[in-house]
C-alpha cells in the first residue's frame, strides 16, 4: 500500500494556477519589470507553438513530480506485531523425594505427584502469552532452572525433563521464595508473581518461609501457594503438607492458597489463577516501509533535462 510521509506538501500543488490568475488580473496594468531573460524565453518558447506547448507540458509534469517528491511517497509493508511482556511469572516446583508418591490420577491412571504437576504446568505455561516465565526447582536447596523467557515452547520442553530428586530429597521452601525475590527484585515490571507448588513442609530451615514471605511482600512479589497430594484418609501415604505455613505465605504477599488433591483440583486452580491474574498483553506494531521518492525524483530530473534540451535547441 502506498502512503505519503509528508502529505501536506500537496497543498501547494495549485500554486502555479494562483500565480497565473494573479498575473492575468494585472495584465492591463502598466508594470515595468527588469527581466533580461524574458526575451530569451519569448524567442525560444513562445515563438514556436509546438515547442511552446511541449515545454508547457513539461513544466506542468515537472511541477507535479516535484510536489510528489516532496510528499515523500512510501510503500507500506505488512505490519509487524511484537508482544511485550506484561508480567514476570515464576514457577517454584518442589522436587523432593515425597513428590514421587503415586496418589494422583492423570487420565484415569495413578501417577506420581510430580508427573501430575508437570502435566498441568505445561498446559498453564502455554497460556502465558505476553508473560516472561521462569522456573525454580527446590529440594535441599533452590535452583533457577529456567531464567525469565518468552520462549514458552522451550519452557514446556524443559519442564518435561524435571525429575524427582534432581535437587536433593528435602524441602527448602524458604530458599525458593528468597531466590524468587532475588530474581525479580530489579526487574522493571510491577506485576510480579510466584506460583509455589509443594507437598511438604520446610525441612531445611536455611531461612524461615514466613520471613521469606515478608521479603517477597516488601519487593512486590505476590505468591500463590499450591499444596499437592491426596488426603491421608484417602490413601495409605502419610502427608507432611504444612498447609498453615502455605496459607500464611499467600496471605502475607497478597496471594491465595489452593489445595490440589486431584487432577480436577489442579485444573481448577490454574483456571482460578488465570481469573485472579488477568493477562494484559502489550503489543508494539512496527510498520516497515520502502522509500519511493527516488522514482518521482528521477523522473523530475529527466523532465528538467528534456526542458533544457528544448530551450537549447529552439
Amino acid at each position: 500500500m502506498i502512503s505519503f510521509a509528508w502529505p501536506w506538501f500537496a497543498c501547494i500543488l495549485p500554486l502555479p494556477l494562483l500565480v497565473f490568475w494573479f498575473v492575468k488580473a494585472k495584465k492591463n496594468q502598466h508594470i515595468i519589470i527588469n527581466a533580461p531573460t524574458l526575451p530569451f524565453l519569448a524567442n525560444h518558447i513562445v515563438g514556436n507553438t509546438t515547442r511552446h506547448r511541449f515545454s508547457k507540458t513539461l513544466l506542468i509534469i515537472g511541477w507535479c513530480l516535484l510536489i510528489l517528491t516532496l510528499t515523500r511517497p512510501q510503500w507500506l509493508g505488512t505490519p509487524i506485531v511484537q508482544t511485550s511482556p506484561s508480567r514476570d511469572l515464576l514457577l517454584a516446583v518442589d522436587v523432593s523425594f515425597s513428590m514421587q508418591i503415586k496418589d494422583m490420577t492423570l487420565n484415569g491412571q495413578l501417577v506420581e505427584r510430580l508427573d501430575m504437576v508437570k502435566s498441568y504446568l505445561q498446559s498453564f505455561v502455554k497460556q502465558r502469552q505476553g508473560d516472561r516465565v521462569g522456573v525454580i526447582l527446590f529440594a535441599d536447596h533452590a535452583y533457577l532452572m529456567i531464567p525469565f523467557t518468552q520462549d514458552l515452547q522451550a519452557t514446556g520442553q524443559l519442564l518435561d525433563e524435571v525429575n524427582v530428586g534432581l535437587a536433593g530429597k528435602f524441602t527448602a521452601i524458604g530458599e525458593a521464595i528468597t531466590l524468587a525475590v532475588k530474581r525479580t527484585l530489579h526487574e522493571p515490571f510491577k506485576n510480579k508473581t510466584l506460583i509455589l507448588l509443594s507437598d511438604g513442609r520446610d525441612t531445611v530451615n536455611t531461612i524461615s518461609p514466613i520471613d521469606a514471605a515478608g521479603l517477597a511482600k516488601a519487593s512486590g512479589l505476590k505468591i500463590y501457594t499450591v499444596g499437592i497430594g491426596a488426603d491421608p484418609t484417602e490413601t495409605e501415604s502419610q502427608s507432611d503438607l504444612d498447609e498453615t505455613t502455605l496459607e500464611q505465605i499467600a496471605q502475607i504477599t497478597g496471594g491465595q492458597y489452593f489445595r490440589a488433591r486431584s487432577e480436577q483440583d489442579l485444573s481448577e486452580i490454574y483456571q482460578q489463577i488465570n481469573l485472579i491474574e488477568p493477562l494484559s498483553i502489550k503489543t508494539v506494531t512496527y510498520q516497515p516501509y520502502i522509500e519511493l521518492l527516488m522514482w518521482p525524483l528521477s523522473c523530475l530530473l529527466l523532465v528538467i533535462a528534456m526542458l533544457l534540451w528544448v530551450l537549447r535547441n529552439d
